[in-house]
């Protein structure tokens, strides 16, 4: 358990060199692009599915 633990913490420091509050507020920030590009799909789905 700890060995696959300390693996990802070392893939994360590979691909992550930043402070831990600045990786939470990227995955903040691409949650709400996800949330607001889906909201978008949806309203584009309805809106042809009116027509």
């Amino acid at each position: 358990m700890s060995n696959s633990l300390f693996w990802v913490e070392n893939i994360r420091n590979i691909f992550f060199p930043m402070e831990p509050t600045q990786t939470i507020n990227l995955i903040a920030l691409s949650l709400i692009v996800v949330m607001h590009a889906g909201v978008l799909a949806l309203r584009l789905g309805i809106s042809l599915g009116r027509n």
